[in-house]
């Protein structure tokens, strides 16, 4: 996937100047925010350059920029700066009102939302870091996000219930993936490449279902699908399915409980290459899924615990695990939070082959944001 970089100067610049500008008539300043994730971690895995010593970095800084354009669209930005430069991460309009039959319009590039965590930035996770599942599965190198336009409508539902329907017309690069040579046997990829850096449009495809749990209680539901080529000389596809719930417990005015499982299905053709047939597929259709729970009491203070158990996405299928323990405290309220992790991966291994040893990995976050953009309610 193609990432367009800017210097570290320019965006400070650009920063400086549109929160100066002074406001005149039908011009007014955006929100901006800037958020820092710099971390502690230690971890035992022999593949990690840095086993078994602590590691401190400084994480990634987003720059956000969000505001309604006009009463009916709004408009939303965001840059990350990290160790590899500054890049767009997220850049998009959203049409909220005016359209006919009261639909939605998004274009632009965002974290598609399949399923409930993908969509999320990791500073609003309660743990370290995403699910193994979900970056096996899933399109993208560090989550699935993509360029597109999405259409999506409130669906009549009953009672204070919320129905939501989503189409999404996708540039489909993360899709996209290289083939291996297969050697002395004319394959078109030593000759003149077999246009694996071509991409073809995707689709992502959303329902889902809020519902209220007494006064102020919710459950959320929903089922996802998306599905692109992978390499366009030989046709093959990618299609994930998936499904997801959420519910958020409250127990008093400052305490409550989450709870949030996801169920992926991957259907992925990768692409080979015959000298006697010509190009060639194989088919992986590995499933996995995740769980966890995170009490939050005294509005400031969380702990909870995470599970996940998905095949890995290769002939052998065999099946990882990962267990976690996390916690966090807000000094004060949640623009400066620590939160510290603990997780044991368990690499499966095929039959008659020697299980691995598990990996352990210890972090501490501290999360520091400036702005109005905080996490998110639900």
């Amino acid at each position: 996937m193609i990432r367009r970089r800017y210097s570290p100067a320019c965006i400070i610049f650009i920063s400086l100047w549109i929160a100066g500008a002074p406001a005149v008539a039908g011009v007014v300043n955006p929100n901006i925010s800037v958020i820092g994730q710099p971390y502690l971690m230690v971890t035992d895995d022999p593949a990690n350059p840095d086993h078994d010593r602590l590691r401190m970095d400084p994480g990634e800084t987003e720059v956000v920029f969000d505001d309604y354009l006009n009463p009916f669209t709004r408009g939303y930005f965001t840059l990350a700066l990290n160790e590899d430069g500054l890049e767009l991460e997220e850049g998009w309009f959203r049409i909220l009102r005016g359209l006919p039959g009261a639909l939605n319009l998004k274009g632009g590039k965002w974290r598609q939302g399949f399923g409930k965590l993908n969509a999320q930035h990791p500073h609003t996770y309660p743990f370290f870091d995403g699910f193994h599942v979900l970056s096996e599965f899933l399109p993208g190198d560090e989550s699935f996000n993509e360029s597109g336009l999405e259409l999506s409508e409130r669906l009549p539902s009953p009672g204070e219930s919320s129905l939501v329907a989503s189409l999404a017309w996708l540039q489909g690069d993360s899709f996209r993936q290289v083939r291996g040579d297969t050697i002395g046997s004319g394959d078109p990829i030593s000759l003149s490449g077999d246009r694996s850096e071509e991409s073809r449009p995707a689709v992502l495809g959303r329902l889902s279902a809020f519902s209220l749990i007494g006064e102020r209680s919710g459950l959320d539901f929903g089922l996802s699908a998306t599905s692109g080529t992978n390499n366009v000389a030989a046709g093959t596809r990618t299609t994930v399915y998936g499904a997801d719930a959420k519910a958020k417990l409250w127990n008093s005015e400052r305490s409550y409980l989450v709870l949030q499982a996801e169920v992926l299905k991957l259907d992925r053709e990768d692409a080979g290459w015959s000298c006697a047939t010509g190009y060639a597929h194989e088919t992986v259709k590995p499933w996995g899924w995740y769980i966890y729970g995170d009490y939050n009491w005294d509005l400031r203070w969380n702990a909870g615990a995470s599970f996940e158990r998905y095949q890995a996405a290769d002939r052998d299928q065999a099946w990882n695990s990962a267990f976690g323990l996390f916690g966090g405290v807000a000094l004060m309220e949640e623009t400066t939070a620590f939160r510290v992790g603990w997780e044991r991966f368990r690499t499966g291994s095929a039959p008659g082959d020697v299980q691995p040893d598990p990996v352990n990995t210890f972090t501490l976050r501290v999360i520091f944001s400036m702005g109005p953009h905080k996490t998110h309610q639900f």
